[in-house]
């Protein structure tokens, strides 16, 4: 799905608010879910059960849409809102959690590339990213994926991971410098060096 603008979701989510429209929350749907069942499987571990969990959370979303217009950042209302489903879902769930589910298919979303140079990498290069992130540890690729794909703030990763601000830097530093060492042979200096400071970061929020 293209990438919306923040305008273009505000839009969208006043459609939902006050029109009941069911195209726009369809469109709001589609651009999220696949995200959120990623954010879903990192706690539950079953391709199922994070289904399951991101469906109520849509749900949950549709019957208060009302009060859509007054949330203003939805991404972080969002993947908290999964996150406490989630762990609802684990308490509910006990004994059926002993049994999780191995899924290797569950693909976590690809950083966006935002500059004209970038956009021009070959495809061994994208597709060399691609398994680059998949081969970092689970919390690593978490951290990095909300941070990166998904413009979360610093602050807002360490509250939905219940982790600390410092050990959201050190693992994004990690996943950072993983991706630096394994893509030199790939791509010249002056073209990492424009897609490591295209992380969308606000070093102010990080406290």
């Amino acid at each position: 799905m293209e990438k919306l603008s923040e305008r273009d979701i505000k839009e969208i989510m006043h459609q939902i608010a006050h029109n009941d429209d069911h195209i726009a929350f369809r469109q709001f749907f589609d651009l999220y879910y696949h995200k959120l069942v990623n954010f879903a499987y990192f706690f539950l571990e079953s391709s199922v059960a994070a289904e399951e969990v991101v469906s109520t959370v849509f749900i949950s979303l549709w019957e208060k849409r009302r009060k859509l217009p007054q949330i203003d950042r939805i991404e972080a209302y969002l993947f908290s809102s999964t996150k406490n489903k989630s762990y609802n879902y684990l308490r509910d769930n006990k004994r059926l959690m002993q049994f999780k589910e191995i899924d290797s298919e569950t693909d976590f979303l690809v950083p966006e590339f935002e500059n004209p140079e970038t956009e021009l990498l070959s495809r061994e290069f994208r597709e060399k990213l691609i398994q680059i992130i998949e081969e970092l540890p689970p919390k690593c690729k978490m951290i990095f994926t909300l941070i990166r794909e998904d413009g979360l703030k610093y602050r807002e990763v360490a509250e939905l991971l219940e982790i600390s601000v410092k050990t959201v830097e050190v693992q994004m530093g990690r996943a950072l410098s993983k991706i630096k060492t394994s893509i030199n042979p790939y791509l010249h200096e002056v073209d990492l060096f424009h897609f490591l400071n295209n992380e969308k970061i606000k070093r102010e929020d990080r406290k």
